[in-house]
């Protein structure tokens, strides 16, 4: 071969290379997410039922108000909103929300409710 036609098969067969790599990697991470993902009607009736059983459970919980308190669940991500008549009901219900099952961090957005509303 000439040297030219060298450099040319080179390339050809390193551009070849990495196209091959590059598409057995675009289908071995796209195999990963699709195998894991689920229907996103089974994750919205998780994300419910998660929200239902932090709310029954701050309904349980002694010395807390939990009527002015909306809970919402996304991921095992709890957001906690709304109203309570003391400070100490701020903590009591991120609390109660962070030990129930399936529950992984809480954003507590609870606050104090003003006097007399």
């Amino acid at each position: 071969m000439l040297p030219t036609k060298k450099i040319a098969f080179i390339c050809l067969a390193v551009t070849a290379l990495f196209a091959t790599g590059n598409a057995s990697a675009q289908t071995d991470a796209g195999t990963v997410d699709s195998s894991s993902q689920q229907p996103k009607k089974a994750i919205r009736a998780q994300n419910r039922q998660l929200a239902m059983n932090v709310r029954h459970a701050l309904t349980k919980t002694k010395d807390l108000t939990g009527s002015g308190i909306t809970v919402l669940a996304k991921g095992g991500v709890v957001t906690l909103d709304g109203t309570v008549p003391t400070d100490d009901q701020i903590q009591l219900a991120a609390d109660t929300a962070s030990h129930v099952t399936g529950v992984k961090s809480v954003k507590n957005n609870l606050t104090m409710r003003e006097e007399g509303n």
